[in-house]
Formats: structure tokens, sequence, C-alpha cells
């Protein structure tokens, strides 16, 4: 991804870099451990508005720890863009609630002292944030997960892995695919 573009020359640019992500460590690796064929696989780029979210994450319509209970979604969240969630290179507040029990269960919190915004100049700039709270409330984290859950329904009851941000008190969802367990 390359956010928070403002101009063509810009977008150009951007559109080279995911075309070339095609070849970067992470896309062979995984193309490799699948015996996906290299010279098989097209790259795409998907353009759209961003949104300079107050929360942001990925969710997965099921439990990836414990596979007895796959009716329980898992969540995972950041203050501000979900850049960090989806890279993985920080702990993030990590959630799974039970939608029989409407219980919400802690697995980890984010520390992170920091959050990522966008610039009005292009590009995205950390703000400093309050420790002292959590990412998502219980009521945020139950709507997220009906959701998804309606989402999961549409694509047949596969199980699916979702991006989605916060604005306000509004959900976006950003992406649904079909969750592949590694």
């Amino acid at each position: 991804s390359v956010p928070n573009l403002r101009d063509d020359q810009s977008l150009l640019e951007a559109i080279k870099t995911v075309w070339a992500s095609l070849w970067n460590y992470e896309a062979y690796e995984a193309r490799e451990s699948f015996g996906i064929n290299h010279s098989a696989v097209y790259p795409a780029v998907l353009i759209q508005e961003a949104m300079n979210a107050d929360a942001a994450g990925v969710l997965i319509t099921t439990n990836i720890f414990n596979r007895e209970d796959r009716a329980s979604v898992y969540v995972n969240a950041k203050r501000g863009l979900g850049i960090r969630v989806v890279e993985g290179r920080r702990v993030p507040e990590q959630l799974i609630f039970n939608p029989k029990t409407g219980a919400v269960r802690v697995l980890t919190r984010s520390g992170d002292d920091t959050m990522l915004s966008f610039d009005e100049r292009g590009g995205v700039r950390e703000i400093k944030i309050d420790l002292d709270r959590a990412v998502l409330t219980d009521a945020i984290v139950q709507r997220l997960a009906r959701a998804a859950l309606q989402i999961e329904r549409v694509f047949g009851g596969r199980d699916q892995d979702i991006e989605w941000l916060i604005i306000g008190n509004r959900i976006y969802i950003v992406q649904s695919r079909p969750y592949v367990e590694r």
C-alpha cells in the first residue's frame, strides 16, 4: 500500500511500486510455499479514496487460536490508520468475541504510544496518543463482529479475513476475502 497520495506523479510512482511488489521477498516466498508458478501471477492495483481512521484493523470470522471455537470472531486493532496492523510489526489490541454469549475476551492490549494519521502534505505521520484507554469498546467490537458475520453469510458461510476502520462511531469495511489458514 502507498497511502495518501496528493498528485498525479505520486500516483504513477505508487502504481509502479505496487506492481514491483509482486517480486518482494514475502510475495515470492508465499508463492514458493504454495507451489504457485511465478510466471502465472499478474499484479493488479486498487486505487481507493483514503479515510483518516480513528481506529483500524483486521478481523477473522473464526477463532484462529481454537479450532473448536469456530463461532467466535478474532479482532485485531490499532488506533489511527491500520497500516501497522496489516504489517504485523507491532502488537495490536487482540480480542475474541463470542456471539453466543456477547462476551469480549482481551488477549493483548496495544502498547503503542503513537498512532499513524494522514499528513496534509501526503503520506502519513505519527501522533502521540494516550496509553490509558483501550483501542475498541466492547460495543464497537460487538458491532464489528455482527457486521463481519453478515459478510460471512453473504459469502456462503466461508470464514472471512476482513479489513475495517472506524471514524467517529461509524464502521467502514475496506475489504473482505476468504480466510486461509496458514
